[in-house]
């Protein structure tokens, strides 16, 4: 799968793993691939004004970076800073700077678990702009792809089995990832995925 350019992983392995990388890399592909994100963009702001709309709660809550604990239709629970929304995934950070994409096809439920803005978000540009950073305006087959160049340390989530291991390759449908200690190479359904984290390097 072909994503916009862009340096995302290299971002994210400077600052070990934080959503800083994932940041700077989203605005990097927007700028790139303008047009097809606008396009993206106002699907996730009408996504936002639907009340019904679980993309549209997350978006909610990540421009205001609200901690919450988003369960999988699986069973595990993910906690973290939610800090953007791609059109298939939201992203979350926890305190040690780890950065989880789940998938919106797997939530199940969503929990906030600290209400309040953190100190100098809302003072921060206007509700639009917080919007825009807030929408990453990609896929995770996007993201991954871009991420599989430097071959980064992930763990991955298919419903309750899980793989930890180096990404590999992307593909239309499929990720390869090595797996650790001597179980190879695992080709893992990109559809099947519930989450994936990326862990720092050693």
């Amino acid at each position: 799968m072909a994503g916009p350019a862009g340096l995302y992983w290299a971002a994210v392995a400077e600052d070990g793993g934080s959503l800083d990388g994932l940041e700077r890399w989203a605005a990097d592909a927007r700028a790139r691939e303008a047009a097809g994100a606008r396009v993206r963009e106002r699907w996730l702001r009408a996504q936002a004004a639907d009340a019904a709309s679980v993309a549209g709660l997350l978006l909610a809550l990540a421009e205001r970076r609200e901690t919450v604990l988003v369960t999988t239709t699986a069973g595990p629970a993910h906690r973290g800073a939610a800090t953007g929304v791609g059109l298939d995934f939201v992203a979350l950070e926890t305190p040690s700077g780890t950065t989880t994409l789940v998938t919106l096809a797997s939530v199940a439920w969503v929990r906030v678990v600290e209400a309040a803005r953190r100190p100098g978000v809302a003072a921060v540009g206007d509700a639009g702009d917080e919007q825009d950073r807030a929408a990453l305006g990609v896929r995770l087959g996007d993201v991954l792809s871009q991420a599989a160049g430097q071959r980064p340390r992930v763990s991955v989530l298919c419903g309750t089995a899980s793989i930890v291991g180096d990404l590999r390759a992307v593909g239309d449908d499929v990720v390869t990832i090595r797996a650790d200690g001597a179980a190879g190479l695992a080709y893992v359904s990109l559809a099947s995925l519930s989450a994936v984290s990326f862990l720092a390097s050693g």
